[in-house]
Order: C-alpha cells, then structure tokens, then sequence
C-alpha cells in the first residue's frame, strides 16, 4: 500500500517525493527484494500469471512479476501513485503487461470479474482496517480455486523488541507488551496489530488455507547502526542474512514483518465455505 494519501498536509507532488525517499532507503530495498524472493518461490517456472495488486501504490511489488513476464492489474486510491507506476513501467518497457485502476480498496468492493487471478498481492494495507474481513473476502472472490495470496502485514512483537534493542527505550518497551495498535509515524496512521493465529483464523474464514508465512526483516531493524545497511558490501551480505533466515524458526518469529502466503480452497470446499459465511447463496450453488 502507498499510504501517500494519508499525508494528508503533504501536496500530492510533496507526498510522491517523500514515498520515493523512503522507498528507496536501504531497509525498503531489502524488504522488497525479500518479498520478490517469496513470490517467485510460490510463482516457479512456466506459464504467465494474471496478478492483481491491492493497495498497490506506485507498483513496487508488480514491477518485477510484469518484468518476469506475467500480467498485473495495479489497484489503488491514490491517482499520483498509480501514475507513478505506469512511468515506470514505461522506463522498463513492460506496459503492455501492467494495467492500473483507481479504486478505494479499503472500502472493501473490488469491482472485478469473480476468479480472474491466479495471485493476488496484498502488502501493507490490511493493519490500517479496523475490520479486514470484507476485503479478505473480497479477494478470495477474485481468486481462482486454488491461486494464491500474498500479504504482508507487522509482526506485534517487532516493535516491543525494536524499542528495547536499537531505541534502547524500556519504558516504551514494556507498555508496548499490552498494545493493540501501533503509530505509524511516517504515515501519520495507527496500525491495528494482530498475532500470527489471529491471521490464519481471519484467512480460514474467508475460504483460505494458511500455507506458510516467512519473516521479513528477521534482522535488521535490531541493528542499530546504520552503516552497514547503507555499505556497499554490507547490504548484500545483510541481504543474503535475512534471506537464510526468513523461512526458519525462531528467526522468522521476531521479523519486523511477516508474508503470509495462503491458497484458495478448492473449488468444491471454498463453494461450501461461502454458503457458510453468507457470500452466495444456496440457489447459486446449485448452477455452478
């Protein structure tokens, strides 16, 4: 998610300005390229497939799938971010490949043809909904039996370690034990905190199976020097870190933030789950 709409004082031009520098700081660089790296894992070798971005900002996340071939759909509210998206995919020659759409996907109604997509990308943006459910379901919607989610959502217990080991804050440490929501200092926005089986429980409600979740950030944002994350030699040895890390216990456990990868039911057992929680009716079912 762009999250440049809610600069609320910040020009558009402003806002767009400052999303890129934070963007592009060494931290940033090292999730997207983790979250790149867990995509492919799911995606393989083969045939092209249809991705759509919710919450999609300037494409950061869609860029690279489009480059390796595949077709992306970019969702956003935010017309600057979307722009931006279509710039760059004009800079790497791929914008056959990349389609954008204004749309508030934080109301909840993805305006799109049922089972279309075989990945739906969802990085950033459930922690800033009260109540996630209605878009989880929503994109379960949009996903043919079978294809895949991606989110990418903070893990609670990052911040309580982040402000003990690099703030060297104990005070704050200690309170943020008991929190259930956490500021967001550059967006100016609270973020809603959820633990891992509360996810799992909120995706198995909405027709998914929680297959695996991997740390992002297992590391660095307890080191508290910079110098290295901004090294030349350091970042690619940082990189190589996190990346051994990211799918092991306990290390994943306390990684700032966790990607969760989770698959549709099959058709036959995803049908049954949508009767269950009122998405179709029984009269529906009967003419798939």
């Amino acid at each position: 998610m762009s999250n440049a709409e809610h600069q609320q004082d910040a020009a558009p031009d402003d806002a767009l300005a400052a999303w890129r520098r934070n963007q592009d700081q060494p931290w940033n660089r090292l999730r997207y390229l983790l979250v790149e790296i867990n995509l492919h894992q799911i995606i393989g070798a083969g045939a092209a497939w249809r991705v759509l971005d919710v919450g999609a900002g300037d494409g950061r996340d869609a860029l690279p799938l489009a480059q390796h071939g595949h077709t992306v759909l970019l969702l956003d509210r935010d017309a600057a971010m979307l722009a931006e998206a279509e710039r760059c995919a004009a800079a790497l020659n791929i914008s056959d490949r990349i389609r954008t759409r204004q749309v508030d996907v934080c109301a909840g109604d993805l305006p799109l043809d049922p089972g279309g997509y075989d990945l739906v990308l969802c990085h950033n943006l459930l922690q800033y909904l009260p109540d996630p459910t209605p878009l989880l379901h929503a994109m379960g919607r949009l996903l043919r039996p079978g294809g895949w989610l991606s989110l990418l959502i903070p893990n609670p217990a990052s911040e309580t370690l982040r402000l003990a080991l690099q703030q060297h804050d104990l005070v704050a440490a200690c309170a943020s034990l008991t929190a259930t929501t956490h500021r967001n200092h550059f967006y100016g926005v609270e973020m809603h905190l959820r633990e891992l089986p509360a996810w799992c429980d909120l995706l198995s409600d909405a027709g998914f199976e929680a297959i695996d979740y991997a740390g992002v950030r297992c590391v660095n944002d307890y080191i508290n020097t910079d110098a290295i994350k901004f090294s030349e030699a350091g970042f690619p040895q940082l990189l190589a870190l996190e990346t051994a890390l990211g799918r092991r216990s306990p290390y994943r456990e306390i990684a700032r933030l966790w990607q969760i990868t989770a698959r549709k039911a099959a058709r036959s057992a995803w049908m049954a789950q949508a009767q269950r929680t009122g998405q179709i009716r029984e009269a529906d079912n009967s003419q798939a």
